[in-house]
């Protein structure tokens, strides 16, 4: 490459030129230093990992994942070509593809596992359920693994049936310490026998209006079945019915309204699923702001400040006080979230754009930016870009203890070490553990709002019916208060990605409002699967 030359100025210049070599000497290194450099680099290539289609990728399609197993093992899973066999009655509207899966160890890069599924669309297939157990879902039928419990038995990629739904699903949300589940589907037409890869409620027919809550919201509780490693358990909880798919600001222990005060005030109230209401701090925003929980006591808001960009990120926590705010200047959406509670510490990735507009497509896309924040104070403790962007998310993970993070950047995976808590932070930790909500197993209702409060969804718990049920539930054993013990520090990524549908603009992803005045209309919730003898649920054709 061509070798700069140095041509000397006349006397009169050498001055200002010595200043700014001098200040080019002292600030391009810091400039350089800027960007962190991975501590590990696993390559792909031997792996196996294809190109992808930018398309897609920009569209919001779910072409690769990438999670921590524990802290020893990653599981990288992406979509491969193969030839696909056709399948009788297979809808014409299936997207099928094939996805592999890879458990791989850290930090040697070496393989230790490989599967192979096939899906038929194009949406988020794949969730951690925290403690080395991931959720697949194929159609509207939910499996569990957990590849490293299984590794010795020689099937480390063995499913479990969880449950299946007569619904389409059009989201899957899981609490930060992933001890709720929220399972959002709509109903199919009546002459549709297998769902199709949508989410959008179906057209009725001419003769029939349509229909003001199309969204079945079902809520379960997760708990560990003693002995059983490899297995997660159901518990219904509550079902509701919505306006359309959204985030829901729930935890397990009660879920957070949202009240508008006037004039861009609002404030946040916790309600208790057993009847308490927690007054917390207020919050200005010139839109109605989205709330996130991004532990048991602490979540994020968004907000806007003269516009109805939300922009304005602010920090809160269970004893009514905002911790910080910050703002954004850069346009941006598709955000999702990688939690690690037990660290105090959450990534946020967002699709940076040249243009506030929901259209993604190369000329407009700047990078996506992924950033680890320090929960109590906001500290943004590490800022990286993968590439290739993907919309749908899950090309990042966070440990779940909280101090590794975990990205596909071009030909490599590669894990950057983060900095260990501090006194300070290690002190606010235990006080958010400490000012957590206590604990309860209440039926999840939600109370009927007054005229300026906006809940996230009214929700009416029933009992599934029997018939729907042929392998009750175990119940799990009582539930200590939180503790320490229960911020297991489980990386989760919530990323709302409906199958074959794109990415709401965020965070103004809409809450699942459902209207109060609209008496509840019943369905059959999922059906429950729970014995390892049980077969597997079967997609009628």
């Amino acid at each position: 490459m061509p070798v700069p030359a140095f041509i000397p100025a006349p006397s009169r210049s050498r001055k200002p030129i010595r200043l700014l070599a001098f200040f080019l000497l002292f600030t391009i290194p810091l400039f350089a230093a800027s960007k962190p450099e991975p501590a590990i680099r696993i390559p792909l290539e031997p792996i196996g990992f294809p190109p992808l289609s930018t398309q897609f990728l920009l569209a919001g399609s779910s072409l690769y994942t990438l999670h921590y197993v524990d802290d020893k093992h990653l599981l990288l899973t992406y979509s491969i070509r193969r030839l696909l066999k056709r399948l009788p009655n297979d809808p014409p509207d299936d997207k099928d593809r094939y996805v592999e899966a890879v458990l791989i160890d850290i930090p040697a890069g070496h393989i230790l596992g490989r599967t192979q599924w096939r899906l038929h669309d194009h949406g988020q297939y794949l969730w951690s359920l925290g403690r080395g157990r991931f959720l697949l879902r194929i159609r509207d039928t939910l499996t569990t693994f957990a590849p490293v419990a299984n590794l010795s038995t020689g099937e480390p990629f063995r499913e479990r049936p969880l449950l299946t739904t007569e619904g389409r699903i059009g989201a899957i949300i899981l609490s930060p310490e992933v001890d709720l589940l929220i399972l959002e589907t709509v109903d199919r037409p009546a002459s549709d026998s297998i769902p199709l890869p949508s989410v959008s409620s179906p057209a009725p027919p001419p003769s029939q209006e349509p229909d003001p809550l199309p969204i079945q919201v079902n809520i379960f509780r997760l708990f560990n079945p003693a002995g059983s490693p490899d297995q997660i358990g159901l518990r219904y909880a509550g079902i509701s019915r919505a306006r359309s798919v959204g985030r829901i600001p729930v935890s397990a222990e009660g879920y957070l309204a949202i009240i508008d005060q006037g004039r861009s005030h609002w404030a946040f109230d916790f309600n208790s699923y057993s009847g308490k209401t927690s007054e917390l701090s207020p919050f200005d925003s010139s839109c109605r702001p989205v709330p996130i929980f991004v532990s048991r006591s602490e979540f994020i808001a968004f907000g806007c400040h003269g516009n109805n960009t939300p922009q304005v990120i602010g920090g809160f926590n269970m004893r009514g006080e905002q911790m910080w705010q910050q703002t954004v200047l850069d346009f941006y959406l598709a955000p999702s979230f990688a939690f690690a509670p037990s660290s105090g510490r959450f990534a946020l990735s967002r699709i940076i754009s040249h243009a506030q507009s929901e259209m993604l497509i190369p000329e407009l896309v700047g990078s996506q930016s992924v950033v680890v924040y320090q929960t109590d104070s906001g500290k943004q403790i590490l800022h990286v870009e993968p590439q290739p962007i993907q919309r749908a998310g899950q090309n990042f993970a966070l440990s779940p203890d909280g101090m590794d993070l975990a990205i596909v950047h071009g030909d490599a995976i590669e894990i950057f070490h983060l900095p260990p808590l501090t006194p300070k932070e290690q002190d606010a930790v235990k006080q958010a553990q400490a000012a957590a909500p206590t604990a309860n197993d209440a039926p999840i209702r939600f109370a009927t709002p007054a005229s300026n409060t906006t809940p996230a969804a009214e929700l009416t718990p029933e009992p599934p019916p029997s018939s729907t049920t042929p392998n009750p539930q175990p119940q799990p054993p009582p539930r200590p208060a939180a503790s320490a013990n229960d911020a297991s520090g489980t990386t989760q990524n919530t990323t709302t990605n409906p199958p074959a549908a794109s990415n709401n603009p965020a965070p103004a992803t809409p809450s699942a409002d459902a209207n109060p005045d609209q008496p509840e209309q019943h369905r059959k919730p999922p059906t429950l699967y729970n014995s390892p003898s049980d077969p597997p649920p079967v997609q009628p054709k």
